[in-house]
């Protein structure tokens, strides 16, 4: 009698450690259901936004850069004191940019990525060729540092970005 309780209650311990990890499993697999947690799918997902943002300052369109950025993202503004803080903002400061400013091109290429969990950090550098009124066509370089946030809809945003243009040579 003892030997079947035995028996029973590691079976039961089976059991349940059984649903246990199925459970984990199940959620783990949900989780990147949300979108790409691998550092290479991270780093297209990442990549197709740097695209969709040079598309959008060519175009010439605030709330297309805007949505690139989360809810609470932020800009340190070049040669700018403070900060530019929330997506409403954000597009305000673009807004205003592309107002002073047309870009003929942007070119964002990532040069390091790192993620942990729903958090990546990018490095790069861009080259864009704006026009300002009627003056001639400028090509402006520079480097940048972006933190990047997975959204709970799966979409990587830009959390916080710091732009550095490059010295005029």
């Amino acid at each position: 009698m003892s030997r079947d309780r035995s028996i029973r209650t590691r079976l039961t311990r089976c059991s349940w450690i059984v649903l246990a990890a199925s459970l984990v499993s199940a959620c783990a697999h949900q989780a990147g259901a949300r979108g790409p947690r691998e550092p290479a799918e991270v780093r297209a997902a990442i990549a197709e936004a740097n695209a969709g943002l040079a598309r959008a300052l060519v175009r010439g369109d605030a709330r297309a850069i805007a949505e690139v950025f989360t809810e609470d993202g932020e800009i340190v503004p070049p040669m700018q004191g403070g900060f530019v803080s929330g997506r409403p903002a954000i597009e305000a400061y673009q807004a205003k940019r592309l107002q002073a400013r047309r870009y003929l091109d942007a070119v964002i290429t990532t040069a390091q990525l790192g993620v942990s969990g729903d958090l990546a950090w990018e490095t790069g550098t861009n080259k864009v060729t704006l026009q300002q009124g009627e003056s001639a066509p400028v090509t402006v370089t520079g480097r940048y540092l972006t933190v990047w946030r997975r959204d709970p809809d799966g979409r990587w945003r830009i959390r916080a970005e710091v732009p550095v243009t490059d010295p005029v040579e």
